[in-house]
């Protein structure tokens, strides 16, 4: 079975009510199960009882700093989910910081909604479990 990245939960935060809604719109059309959410602390709240297979957090929120989120996120017991951080001026040593936190890739808005599916799908590809074939019996042939 190939990964194609459909059926995943893919939590989304970003104040912007725009972009917000233009993402969960993409995602669905492709397939994916959104979670749209504005605030930061909403987003800690989720992750509580639900865990998503990938996160696009927008850098700049205005009730908890994106890094902070990262950091709180980090600290979660399981498995961290991909990130890919977005953001209008993201710094490199965010960018330097975000990857020892889970930040797989990062995308400067203003951005297009296939540039999302597109870096999203590689980062689900890169984290999903690989799957192998059961070994076989061996066959002995008496010739």
């Amino acid at each position: 079975m190939q990964f194609d990245g459909r059926a995943s939960k893919v939590m989304v935060v970003d104040h912007d009510r725009t972009n917000l809604e233009m993402l969960q719109i993409r995602l669905d059309v492709a397939g994916f199960h959104p979670i749209a959410i504005r605030h930061g602390r909403e987003a800690l709240e989720m992750l509580a009882n639900t865990r998503p297979d990938a996160v696009i957090l927008e850098r700049n929120l205005p009730d908890i700093d994106g890094m902070e989120l990262l950091r709180a996120m980090a600290a979660l017991p399981g498995r961290p989910a991909p990130i890919l951080l977005v953001g209008r001026n993201i710094a490199a040593e965010d960018v330097r910081a975000g990857i020892e936190l889970g930040v797989r890739d990062c995308l400067a808005k203003p951005f297009s909604g296939t540039a999302v599916l597109e870096r999203l799908t590689r980062m689900l590809k890169r984290t999903a479990p690989t799957t192998t074939a059961p070994a076989r019996p061996a066959v002995y042939i008496n010739a």
